[in-house]
């Protein structure tokens, strides 16, 4: 391997291009750029049949090449790398552990606007040329008009702009290129003046810490003098400061140059968490999926640069190009928005940690749930150290949580109510004392299933196996996987009986029904029908800090990162929506869910309450998470893992195979199981365990049938020599088909 630090001399490159091929492509140099291309940085290649070019990423360089007919590099496009050698190291784990080609990696890592160059023009400008002086005076006396007054400029201009100066036309600077008196040259420029954040002024000091954030900041200082690889888990009960931890070792981090990243997850980018960190730092950098793609190449540039020192960001925030970093910060640990849904399918929270252990830097993980992983992590492993907050700042009590039985409250009305009447009356009181309320229910939409009554048809998707949904604002009935619509039945597709019926909840059922029920109350809703412009999440956030709406109703989006002191009253609607999937991860949702938004309330120095509806309140995520239990839920969902072989004390890897032709994807499907079973016998320590394949539990999905097969292995190094012994027949694929291969997956959906 060569060294990526210095540009090399070497006459072939190797080049990583965005196909799903998992090699490398070897090209020749031209003269004239050799030694001038760095590593990390990308060139201009020929690539198939014809005059087609691909942009790929030079990776490395060798003297000679096996190879008797080598194809030559066409452009080197950067001077510059764009890929740092440490996320040049970091994207090449990846490529492995992820089983993905490492051009695709390398694209993903670098944002689309970097690679476009937004917010950059190219423009074109006259300078002198290099012709003999003697030439000068055998010119028309424009041309010299032209010269003259290009000599007295300080900076030079475009063509038109010196005619305009030279009282003449462009053709005149033609003839003088021509003659090699002047040279037009094109140069690029930045297109919009940067707007760089400074610190905020109008803010309050830091607040004292408490005795438990003193501990932990202590043990976090004690990593970061040491300049050495360690994660330190804050396990903290919500609103027990764990921000204020974060602020203080950033600042510890950053005293000397160096930098910090702070992941969070996308929805928690509220002005309020940008606004905490700007009070303190005056060089933060922003990066997330709604910002501009002019914003986010300059935010880009801030930080490869060395201008911002803070960057605080979704999950693609952990490939900032930071060339000083030292600390690295995951907020929510347990967030499942750290995982990546498409090739390459990473997890920020893995990569976090892995570019750490690379960089030798500690790395903070903060949460009020710890994901179970995490949570034995700390229970088995050396360099992980938990510290806890078990009390909020100014010892404020963690607000009392009811569970109230949803089979009692069908029994105790007539008619349809999503509000029993313990929650209806705790919401009039909390008005009448002009306090805030949060309302949560994690589906979206008017009624989640259109049905006959007389046949029991459901109205499903027709290119889905899942029920639609019906949104009466649009009056539409939409597929929540392919974004399908339809206009609403007037009869019975199946039986052509007259009245279809409109069952189940959602949140556009529960806003009109609150609105029905308390008219004079102002009301706001966050969910992924409401929040499709940009700047939405930021506006309705914005209405609820300065109290103009009463009431907030709204899907895991309003669960976490919230803090907003007049809410006093939290309502969890149906604790039970993601209780039942048939997925092992099902419970552990559950209780996070619950106890994240159950912290929206009493964060103040009003006492708040949460009441939490459910058909199944003896469910141990739901009793643990009503206790404040974190210990007790997790000791007893950690037993039944092991006990039924389940991640943390297993690896797991999904892959599916998806195609319009079920016979294919299933034909497919087997021969990759009898593939990669053979493939497990040969693999040390054992066993491997390969389940399936089976129809996934949704089986098709935007027309396409999907096949899965779980993988078992006992530990991560199992698993990665696995899928190292089969890769070429997982990453390529025949046309018609795709698999997908998903490791350590968030979901077995």
């Amino acid at each position: 391997m060569t060294d990526t630090t210095a540009l090399n001399k070497q006459a072939f490159v190797h080049v990583a291009l965005d196909l799903p091929l998992d090699q490398l492509f070897t090209y020749r140099l031209p003269e004239a750029l050799v030694g001038r291309v760095p590593v990390g940085a990308r060139v201009e290649v020929p690539f198939g049949h014809g005059n087609r070019s691909m942009v790929g990423y030079a990776v490395d360089f060798s003297e000679t090449c096996d190879y008797k007919q080598v194809k030559v590099v066409r452009t080197q496009i950067d001077e510059q790398p764009l890929i740092a050698p440490d996320l040049l190291n970091l994207a090449r784990w990846m490529s492995r552990y992820y089983v993905a080609p490492l051009g695709q990696v390398l694209n993903a890592i670098l944002p689309a606007a970097v690679k476009n160059q937004a917010g950059f023009k190219t423009v074109r400008l006259v300078v002198r040329g290099d012709t003999a002086e003697d030439q000068v005076q055998r010119i028309l006396s424009k041309q010299r008009r032209v010269l003259d007054r290009l000599d007295t400029l300080e900076n030079p201009v475009g063509p038109e702009e010196l005619a305009r100066m030279a009282g003449c036309t462009t053709a005149v600077i033609r003839g003088l290129e021509k003659k090699g008196l002047v040279k037009i040259i094109s140069q690029r420029t930045e297109e919009f003046a940067r707007d760089f954040n400074v610190r905020l002024t109008d803010v309050e000091p830091p607040p004292e810490l408490s005795a438990e954030q003193a501990v932990v900041l202590e043990k976090i200082d004690q990593l970061l003098e040491s300049a050495s690889f360690g994660c330190i888990l804050v396990n903290g009960v919500t609103g027990s400061g764990k921000t204020e931890v974060y602020l203080r070792a950033i600042e510890q981090a950053t005293a000397n140059g160096g930098q910090a990243i702070v992941l969070v997850p996308e929805i928690a980018l509220t002005p309020q968490t940008i606004r905490r960190f700007r009070e303190r730092f005056d060089d933060v950098a922003v990066l997330h999926s709604h910002l501009a793609d002019v914003d986010r190449h300059r935010e880009w540039r801030d930080i490869c640069e060395g201008r911002a020192r803070v960057i605080v960001g979704a999950r693609s925030a952990v490939f900032a190009p930071a060339r000083d970093l030292k600390l690295i910060v995951i907020d929510e640990e347990h967030e499942t928005s750290f995982k990546q849904d498409t090739a390459p399918r990473y997890q920020a929270r893995d990569m976090a940690l892995m570019r750490a252990h690379l960089l030798g830097i500690p790395i903070i993980l903060g949460s009020a749930t710890p994901s179970l992983e995490t949570k034995h992590n700390c229970l088995s492993l050396d360099h992980y150290t938990e510290t806890r907050l078990t009390e909020r700042v100014l010892n404020r009590p963690m607000p009392p949580v009811e569970i109230i039985d949803l089979k009692n409250t069908l029994r105790e009305r007539k008619g349809y109510h999503s509000l029993s009447l313990v929650l209806e009356n705790g919401i009039r009181e909390t008005l009448q004392r002009q306090e805030q309320v949060i309302l949560f229910l994690n589906r979206r939409g008017f009624s989640t299933h259109v049905f006959c009554p007389s046949c029991g048809f459901v109205q499903k998707c027709d290119h889905c196996d899942v029920s639609m949904t019906f949104h009466r604002s649009e009056n539409i009935v939409r597929c929540h996987y392919c974004d399908t619509n339809i206009a609403p039945p007037q009869q019975c597709p199946a039986c052509s009986t007259a009245g279809m019926n409109y069952f189940g909840l959602g949140t556009e059922r529960l806003e009109d029904e609150v609105h029905k029920k308390f008219p004079m109350a102002r009301l706001g809703r966050m969910d992924s029908d409401t929040m499709r412009k940009r700047g939405s999440h930021d506006a309705v956030l914005t209405e609820f800090r300065d109290r103009k709406i009463d009431i907030l109703i709204g899907t895991q989006m309003i669960a976490k990162g919230l803090d907003f002191p007049n809410v006093t009253l939290v309502g969890v609607i149906n604790a039970d929506v993601s209780m039942n999937l048939p997925d092992f991860r099902s419970a552990e949702r559950t209780f996070q869910l619950i106890s994240q938004v159950s912290g929206r309330a009493g964060r103040g120095s009003k006492q708040g309450r949460i009441l939490v509806q459910t058909f199944t309140p003896e469910h141990e995520a739901v009793r643990f998470a009503a206790a404040h239990d974190y210990e007790a839920f997790a000791s007893g969902e950690l037993k039944h893992r092991r006990q039924f072989g389940y991640p943390p004390f297993v690896r797991l890897a999904r892959v599916v195979v998806r195609g319009e032709d079920e016979d294919k994807v299933r034909d497919l499907s087997t021969k990759l199981a009898d593939v990669l079973r053979q493939a497990a016998r040969e693999i040390e320590p054992g066993p491997v365990i390969l389940l399936g394949p089976v129809p996934c539990p949704i089986s098709r999905i935007n027309r396409q049938f999907r096949y899965q097969m779980l993988i078992k292995a006992p530990q991560a190094r199992s698993m990665i020599q696995l899928f190292d012994n089969v890769r070429g027949q997982l990453i390529t694929s025949p046309p018609e088909l795709n698999i997908a291969v998903d490791i350590d997956p968030v979901s077995t959906l």
